[in-house]
């Protein structure tokens, strides 16, 4: 059974890996480390990574790393290229076959501070991990001007609606991140590693609800003009 004009995201919490770094810290000073963004190729994907320094929590930004893989399709009509996403576009679990899909991953590494008041956050940082696929048309030279105008203007809607994906994955980074930075003080490590990582995982649960409730408010981008054809 086909999904005609779909595309689906997956977040992939339940799957989250937790990267704690236990090391104590007797400076309250945060290493703050600024890198170039870098583009490369990798396996057939693009992939692009962008490594933002930590001016403040106040103004957390998680690291953000992107890539894209590419399924191609052929036609010459717009009911060829239909045909071609239907046959080899994005297979989920549910059995259905969508145009694109989105996946996203959240990671977060903290140092924390023993004092006599108890164990505390010294630094928080998060990795976004995100990963399209999407279609390609590679047959659209010598196409009619109206087909490439037509599919143009699909395959903007489809990575606009692609990209509100890749921004829920965006703030639950920065709400882990500054949660976790502000939890207070607990007696020992153990239980403040246990704390921080429970509050993640809500957090991204939380998230979870909230891109279900975007696919359902855009028909999964049908309202954001992501039809085809």
């Amino acid at each position: 059974m086909f999904a005609h004009n779909l595309c689906h995201s997956q977040i992939e919490y339940l799957r989250n890996s937790i990267n704690l770094i236990n090391k104590t810290e007797r400076s309250d000073t945060t290493n703050i480390q600024f890198r170039l963004a870098r583009v490369g190729y990798l396996s057939g994907k693009l992939v692009i990574v962008l490594l933002l320094g930590l001016a403040s929590l106040a103004n957390a930004e998680p690291t953000i790393k992107i890539s894209y893989d590419y399924y191609d399709i052929e036609g010459r009509t717009a009911a060829e290229l239909r045909e071609q996403m239907n046959i080899y576009g994005v297979v989920w679990t549910d059995g259905n076959i969508y145009d694109a899909y989105t996946g996203w991953d959240v990671k977060w590494n903290y140092r924390y501070r023993l004092a006599d008041d108890g164990c505390s956050t010294n630094s928080v940082t998060t990795t976004l991990t995100v990963e399209f696929r999407l279609p390609r048309w590679v047959n659209r030279t010598g196409a009619p001007a109206a087909l490439k105008a037509k599919w143009d203007a699909y395959l903007q809607s489809l990575k606009q609606h692609e990209n509100g994906h890749k921004d829920f994955g965006r703030q639950a980074a920065i709400e882990i991140e500054r949660s976790i930075a502000g939890l207070d003080s607990a007696v020992t490590c153990d239980a403040l590693a246990k704390t921080a990582n429970q509050l993640g995982r809500r957090i991204l649960s939380e998230y979870a609800a909230k891109e279900r409730a975007y696919d359902a408010r855009t028909n999964f981008g049908e309202t954001q003009g992501a039809v085809f054809p």
